[in-house]
């Protein structure tokens, strides 16, 4: 087994080897980082002349004189049977180069859960993975539940898209889902990319949320390094109401059910006895008593926002077989037009059209019961028939053990 050191261009090429990359992995990702203060090294397994390991190296100074190495997703690995070879090269070269500690998070299921978060029965497991991190002397660290910001989310909610068609996907929705996207199609709301000049629409719409859900909303530099870096596999989407199209369409119904009742009043007159124009009589009047009241909203909305009413912006990343649903906000004021539901629908189909595997709706908490941290949002992307998907957590292997004991000792980092 040999440990090669490449460039950019070279670990790029032979990571579209491996379909089942993930964007932090990317070289996108690392110039980030780099542009962050981290050094960043790429690295791979050479055996018989064959790629069989890669992965990104990110390194930082640690107690100033030592240094701290970070493996993001973990290594892209096509046999495990080189993986302790290679682990052994690995740590001979950190530990001759001043290195403390290793750690990383791989991009590995560990065991197959359903839509509810309940673990599958004789579904895919990989505790023989975690077994193998461990015999190379990685720490596995505590499995938790709950969101850690300090941590790449080890809980995600995916939708598999493979071979199925837009109906299909549509079909597998609940109920409510489905109405709701229905009902955003009915209002017509419309969705359009963000150029990076229009990224702050973003942060404003997500800043919205972080002050009703208590978190904190990440700054316009962070979405503006997304399209620096990731180029075009970072796209922010807006989902907007045009204020004059939406009083327009609510004028032209109201005439269209002023119009029934007028008919069915007339008919009424001929047959009072008439079942069918009493039936339309009565729908038309309570769904004109509605347009009536919407029609009072929109004015207030046209007083506030004269052309387009902001209800909801996401940021995206296309890399390898997903579109990741990265950050999100929305306007809730007025979640009544639900804006998050129709670039959901949006984006799935853009998806589909882009003939990938999975829709990744990303982080969540990892607790399935009403009233439990991150519910609310687990149970919204439930409804989109997104399954669970658990990750195998974060290992660290000590590299120099006296030092790390010691450092540990002051970080508890196990």
């Amino acid at each position: 087994m040999e440990l090669k050191f490449v460039n950019e261009s070279q670990y790029e090429k032979d990571i579209h080897l491996y379909s089942q990359r993930n964007f932090l992995q990317s070289s996108f990702e690392g110039n980030k980082m780099q542009h962050d203060g981290w050094n960043i090294l790429y690295i791979e397994g050479i055996e018989n002349g064959k790629v069989q390991i890669i992965g990104m190296l990110c390194t930082k100074p640690l107690m100033k004189i030592y240094k701290y190495a970070y493996i993001p997703r973990g290594l892209l690995i096509n046999d495990y049977s080189y993986f302790e070879a290679f682990i052994e090269k690995l740590k001979r070269y950190l530990k001759s180069k001043g290195y403390i500690y290793l750690e990383t998070d791989p991009y590995v299921l560990l065991r197959q859960r359903d839509k509810n978060g309940d673990v599958v029965e004789n579904g895919i497991q990989n505790q023989k993975i975690v077994d193998t991190y461990e015999k190379c002397s990685f720490h596995h660290l505590p499995l938790k539940q709950g969101y850690d910001m300090s941590k790449q989310c080890r809980w995600m909610s995916v939708l598999n898209l493979k071979g199925k068609t837009k109906e299909e996907v549509f079909k597998d929705f609940i109920p409510k889902t489905r109405n709701n996207i229905k009902n955003t199609i009915k209002n017509n709301l419309k969705i359009r990319p963000l150029q990076k000049d229009e990224l702050h629409i973003l942060t404003d719409i997500v800043k919205m949320s972080s002050e009703k859900q208590h978190f904190e909303a990440l700054p316009l530099s962070y979405y503006e390094e997304q399209y620096d870096y990731f180029k075009n596999h970072a796209q922010a989407y807006y989902v907007y109401l045009d204020v004059k199209d939406y009083a327009k369409q609510i004028q032209e119904e109201i005439k269209q059910e002023e119009s029934v009742i007028e008919e069915s009043n007339a008919n009424l007159k001929q047959n009072p006895y008439s079942k069918n124009s009493k039936n339309r009589l009565k729908v038309a009047t309570m769904h004109l008593e509605a347009l009536h009241k919407r029609e009072v909203e929109a004015k207030k909305i046209q007083g506030e926002y004269k052309e387009e009413l902001p209800l909801a912006a996401a940021m995206y990343i296309t890399y390898g077989i997903e579109k990741v649903y990265l950050m999100s906000g929305s306007n809730d004021t007025y979640k009544s037009f639900r804006g998050p539901y129709a670039l959901q629908w949006y984006m799935i189909q853009k998806a589909i059209d882009e003939h990938l595997d999975y829709y990744n709706f990303y982080g969540i908490s990892g607790l399935f019961h009403p009233g439990d941290e991150g519910y609310g949002v687990f149970d919204f992307k439930r409804g989109f028939n997104a399954q669970v998907v658990e990750l195998v957590g974060n290992f660290i292997l000590p590299i120099h053990p006296i030092l790390f004991k010691l450092y540990n000792r002051l970080r508890h980092i196990i």
